[in-house]
């Protein structure tokens, strides 16, 4: 998470990228297609590939946060970068299921085994770890929460999401991971790498893409 958000940059960057294109698929096709490119120059000399691996990957971070942070924007949604895209995360890891993201709205108030967005939970994306913690952490989430009510302070909210992060970063990791293992082996191959480069990042964003617009049109849905 801390690659994201520091290869992310910050959601401005998104916000004025996003506002050039009309729609939100002509936004996304534009991302993917960078990162192909990218992908593909990376991964062209076989040997040389490998030095290459580092830049190609943080190319793809950065803008797999920026793609999903314009998605947000392109559809009408509050965007909190960090908040969102940890839970974003969590969705394209596998880590959360959809129902995950079923939180109460800051006014409609919780039905049974709902934490409420409000001014304990400020952010949609609060909200949702709490959600998830609440399930093991019991009492130590809503002490997290008075604080976060109390301050909207940006340690309290580190403070609800390292354990959160936590629980999603052995999928990150495992996914990754692969993508570097398949990546330093085909690159090998000359033009079957450029290719597999291509495709493997375009798929990555694709992806992470599909679980932004769930995120972000669910956050819509409970007023965030």
């Amino acid at each position: 998470m801390d690659a994201f958000n520091s290869l992310g940059w910050d959601t401005s960057i998104a916000e004025r990228g996003v506002a050039g294109y009309s729609t939100l698929s002509s936004w996304r096709a534009s991302q993917t297609a960078q990162v192909a490119a990218a992908g593909a120059a990376a991964m062209a000399v076989p040997g040389a590939h490998l030095i290459a691996l580092t830049a190609d990957v943080g190319f793809l971070l950065h803008k797999m946060s920026t793609c999903a942070w314009g998605i947000g924007f392109k559809l009408g949604a509050s965007v909190e970068g960090e908040d969102d895209l940890a839970v974003i995360l969590g969705l394209w890891s596998g880590a959360l299921e959809r129902n995950a993201l079923s939180v109460g709205s800051a006014t409609a108030g919780a039905s049974a085994g709902w934490i409420v967005f409000n001014a304990a939970y400020p952010t949609y994306g609060a909200a949702v770890m709490a959600k998830v913690l609440a399930s093991g952490a019991g009492s130590g989430v809503a002490a997290v929460g008075t604080k976060i009510a109390g301050k909207k302070s940006g340690k309290a909210m580190a403070k609800l999401s390292k354990p959160f992060l936590q629980k999603i970063a052995q999928k990150v990791s495992v996914k990754f991971s692969a993508l570097l293992g398949s990546k330093a082996a085909t690159g090998a191959v000359p033009i079957l790498g450029a290719l597999a480069g291509a495709g493997m990042n375009s798929y990555f964003i694709m992806k992470f893409a599909d679980a932004a617009e769930i995120y972000y049109k669910e956050k819509i849905a409970a007023g965030g």
